[in-house]
């Protein structure tokens, strides 16, 4: 069956955390399918060379360096994407960092604090910047990326867990609040498992590091890609999902994890 094309033309797509990785491919996929994109990331020089690489694809864009937990720094990326394109349609919160892999006292109280200011904060300054905007032009689409943690809690990644959990909640409670502006769409994002730099560089932590040595198998049965959390995010960003609020669209879905255990069971045979 061909895969169904969606279109965002006439759109204008924020998403933060957009020079590598998940971020990065939703940018290059919603530049496909029509959309002008305005990209952010800590780093100026990533967002430089993340511009010209789109440009250079034949896609409009613009960006520039943004700490997502810094409200101002929010608030000034949004009056960046007004200024480029003078409306906003879709945001996505993308931006995040797992912090330590360690035994919760042994992090750093800054860094476990630093989880939460980014993942958790950060998501929270994205929604509340583009929600009047998007009010006021009665339309809009935000998405916000969980993670590992918000259905479970994983160990050694307290922070990263609590604030992925947040996210989904954060995201709930927004949906009920805006529930009869149907033109408006707020849900969350769930990639699984992606070979990222954020799945890759780990910073373990005492005897914790011990529990990596399971991960690369651990990926290999239920690691999905970057390109299929775009699509994903493609399809939510479409009219696929207009009048849909507070739902949780998952890359790994139960029924798909059961069906990978098994698939690595048989492979063992």
């Amino acid at each position: 069956m061909a895969k169904r094309q969606y279109s965002l033309q006439g759109r204008v797509a924020v998403i933060t955390g957009s020079t590598r990785g998940i971020g990065r491919a939703i940018a290059e996929l919603y530049g496909r399918a029509g959309a002008r994109v305005v990209v952010s990331s800590s780093r100026a020089e990533a967002v430089t060379g993340t511009v010209a690489a789109l440009r250079n694809q034949g896609i409009v864009s613009a960006g520039m360096a943004c700490d997502v937990s810094e409200r101002a720094q929010v608030n000034a990326l949004l009056r960046h994407a007004l200024d480029a394109f003078g409306q906003v349609d879709i945001w996505v919160n993308n931006a995040a960092i797992s912090g330590p892999f360690a035994y919760t006292v042994e992090v750093p109280p800054g860094e476990w604090e630093r989880v939460i200011q980014v993942n958790l904060l950060g998501c929270l300054y994205g929604c509340t910047a583009v929600l009047p905007h998007m009010i006021e032009r009665r339309y809009g689409k935000i998405i916000n990326v969980t993670g590992g943690g918000y259905k479970r809690a994983q160990r050694y990644l307290s922070a990263y867990s609590a604030s992925k959990a947040g996210i989904v909640r954060l995201t709930e409670g927004l949906a009920r609040e805006h529930a009869d502006q149907k033109f408006l769409s707020i849900n969350v994002l769930a990639p699984g498992i992606v070979p990222t730099d954020m799945t890759t560089r780990w910073q373990p932590i005492g005897q914790a590091a011990d529990a990596l040595k399971a991960f690369p198998r651990v990926m290999r049965i239920f690691g999905t890609t970057a390109e299929e959390t775009a699509e994903l995010a493609l399809r939510m960003a479409s009219s696929a999902t207009d009048g849909v609020s507070g739902k949780v669209y998952e890359m790994m879905p139960r029924h798909r994890a059961l069906l990978r255990v098994v698939q690595a069971a048989v492979g063992r045979r």
